[in-house]
């Protein structure tokens, strides 16, 4: 494992929001109802919920979404009569459809999401989350995950081992993110849960960055026995893991994954249990999604927080204390050398810090109170809360024998289980990211981010990398690898101050960068595309950047140094999406676009292709220089059997 010499920053910091007003927001990811396994009506439990103090909920049964026309008959059992009778009391006859049979029959209609969220939702004060437990299997072990903020019905697919079930399941849900625009992410539920799913098999996953460390769920197994790992020490296994690949850590996640309410103990699931306290600017889904992501949340059966315990480079643990009640901070971590995660430090007080020091590789923090949790999980289970590991930054160690592929270009890169590394691994030399200015800092973001993440910045996820990786290569990118590297940066502010902002970066990393004719050495090409200040760019000495071109721009006399491409749309020029044979007409066209392009010594792309390696065939037999695409594995395989992706 190598680890960046040049910097140490951790991975992971957190700081002040972009809009200064930051709130705490409890809420519950994992919650069931009678539209599956639960055994209550949706409004009841949100009713629950809302007097609780919870101020979101995601109600999440199993495979199936609150959008459909559903009854439930209810037995005559007296605990399933007594249930429906406090659902009619509560909300009246003009709101609960039902109807009664011969022999005592009774059926209820549930209502939808649609239908009874206005009644509880309220702004800044409490969200339902639209939630599904994608639920199955393989080889009779349960495997389930949770999908929040999930617009369409997800239906679990197989697969041919553990690991392969959940992420075939992860890709469903990615690609429905994308496809839609709708932020969303999935979680790995109670993987003790018959002790159907272990570290190693979460180790394997790509774009899976949160699972349940708690669950109050009584057959899910959270402390392990004597010959399974409990789910925390399945955590740090699984991190050092995700730190040596360079791979975005996996955070925790406490639920109560409750399905019985009117029943309790410890045979039961009962609501209340675990939950997570996340900081963000606002109570609405992206907000939330987007703080959850960046890791600004913490996970609590009971103990509360006075801040976020990620501070920089170390955690600041500040309890919110309770009269009578003692806190044990304790602080687990990895050293550098070591394969195991140890407790370094525990302290019993209110507040204690840790330095993650270049000794210490990953660190996270667990709070004990002596208050025993009531209705616990397992008898004597204590009120606790756990933070969010924070790790070094790490480069990891390159792959043998990687072809460069100078025809392959990662759209949309940071949408890549591993941003940058991902595209380098297959041999990608040419890597897109789109920027956001907030204040003096470039974020690395499709949409404007409500938060500022420093594990998001320009520089962060791709400058320091890419210096390191050229420094570990002699000077290059690739190793025996001299052509050009090209990092794309779409440009999402304003043209100027974002060109300003960029180049005022960009001074640091002179060394790497080709540019004017005045300077030779560097290797990578920064293409500014977006929001471009041309007429700043080409009037620039000492130029660090050059402009993605668009058809337009042809003709203009502006060199390739200064306009390396020239991209456009796909269907500005083709409306051909790989069904049957393109028309002549169009491949004309795309030749005469491409020879124009040529004869001005520049590079020709479309984004918005269809990821179809039919039409990657015609677009490469025209002498298209580009496959721009976010399937990076199909398109490497793709181009490393045609002779012009080599």
């Amino acid at each position: 494992m190598n680890k960046i010499a040049c910097f140490s920053v951790v991975l992971f910091l957190f700081v002040t929001s972009i809009t200064q007003a930051q709130h705490w927001y409890k809420g519950n990811l994992h919650t069931h109802s009678l539209w599956s396994d639960g055994d209550d009506y949706p409004e009841m439990i949100m009713d629950w919920y809302k007097a609780n103090g919870y101020q979101f909920v995601g109600l999440s049964d199993h495979n199936i979404l609150q959008d459909v026309d559903k009854w439930v008959n209810v037995p005559r059992q007296p605990d399933r009569r007594r249930t429906f009778d406090r659902y009619l009391r509560t909300f009246g006859p003009d709101w609960v459809t039902y109807r009664k049979g011969q022999n005592d029959s009774l059926s209820v209609r549930l209502k939808q999401l649609n239908e009874y969220r206005n009644y509880f939702e309220e702004p800044g004060k409490f969200l339902i989350l639209k939630n599904e437990e994608v639920s199955t299997g393989y080889q009779g072990k349960p495997i389930h995950m949770n999908v929040t903020n999930v617009k369409n019905l997800i239906r679990p697919l197989p697969g041919n081992s553990v690991a392969e079930v959940m992420q075939n399941n992860i890709d469903m849900v990615v690609a429905q993110r994308r496809l839609t625009g709708q932020p969303m992410f999935p979680h790995i539920n109670h993987p003790n849960f018959y002790y159907a799913i272990k570290a190693e098999d979460l180790m394997q996953l790509r774009y899976e960055r949160f699972f349940e460390v708690f669950n109050g769920h009584h057959l899910v197994n959270n402390y392990g026995d004597s010959t399974h790992e409990g789910t925390e020490a399945m955590w740090d296994k699984i991190n050092l893991h995700f730190l040596q690949q360079a791979r975005p850590l996996m955070y925790g996640l406490g639920t109560d994954d409750s399905h019985n309410y009117y029943f309790f103990g410890p045979s039961f699931s009962n609501s209340g249990r675990s939950w997570v306290m996340v900081n963000a600017p606002e109570l609405t889904p992206t907000s939330l999604i987007e703080a959850m992501e960046a890791g600004r949340f913490y996970a609590s059966s009971g103990v509360t927080l006075k801040q976020l315990p990620q501070a920089g480079n170390k955690l600041v643990v500040r309890v919110k204390m309770e009269p009578d009640v003692t806190y044990k901070i304790q602080f687990f971590g990895v050293r550098k050398g070591n394969t195991q995660a140890e407790l370094l430090r525990e302290v019993t007080d209110t507040a204690a810090t840790y330095d993650l020091t270049n000794d210490v590789l990953l660190l996270r923090a667990k709070i004990i109170s002596s208050k025993p949790k009531y209705n616990p999980f397992m008898p004597g289970d204590l009120e606790s809360a756990w933070s969010q590991p924070i790790a070094q930054a790490n480069v990891p160690q390159q792959l043998a024998d990687v072809v460069p592929l100078v025809n392959a270009h990662a759209h949309n890169d940071y949408h890549q289980s591993r941003p940058l590394w991902d595209a380098l691994d297959n041999g990608f030399t040419s890597v897109e990211a789109d920027v956001h200015l907030i204040d003096d800092t470039l974020y690395v973001a499709h949409d404007r981010p409500t938060i500022k993440n420093p594990s998001a910045t320009l520089e962060g996820l791709y400058l320091k990398p890419l210096a390191e990786r050229i420094r570990q290569n002699g000077g290059r990118v690739f190793p025996n690898y001299s052509g050009p590297f090209y990092l794309m940066i779409d440009a999402k502010t304003g043209a100027d101050s974002t060109y300003q902002a960029l180049t005022k970066l960009l001074q640091r990393y002179s060394s790497l960068l080709t540019g004017d004719s005045k300077r030779k050495s560097g290797v990578v090409t920064i293409v500014l595309t977006g929001n471009r200040s041309v007429e700043a760019i080409v009037k620039a000495k000492g130029r660090l950047v050059s402009i993605d071109g668009r058809p337009g721009d042809l003709g203009k006399g502006y060199a390739p140094t200064v306009m390396p491409y020239i991209s456009d749309v796909y269907q500005n020029q083709l409306s051909w999406r790989g069904k049957g044979d393109i028309p002549a007409e169009e491949f004309r066209k795309l030749r005469q676009l491409v020879d124009k392009v040529h004869a001005e010594g520049k590079k020709l792309r479309f984004w918005a292709s269809p990821e179809d390696p039919l039409v990657w065939a015609k677009l490469r037999e025209a002498g298209v220089d580009f496959i721009s695409t976010d399937q990076q594995v199909l398109a490497r395989d793709f181009l490393l059997k045609t002779a012009g992706g080599k």
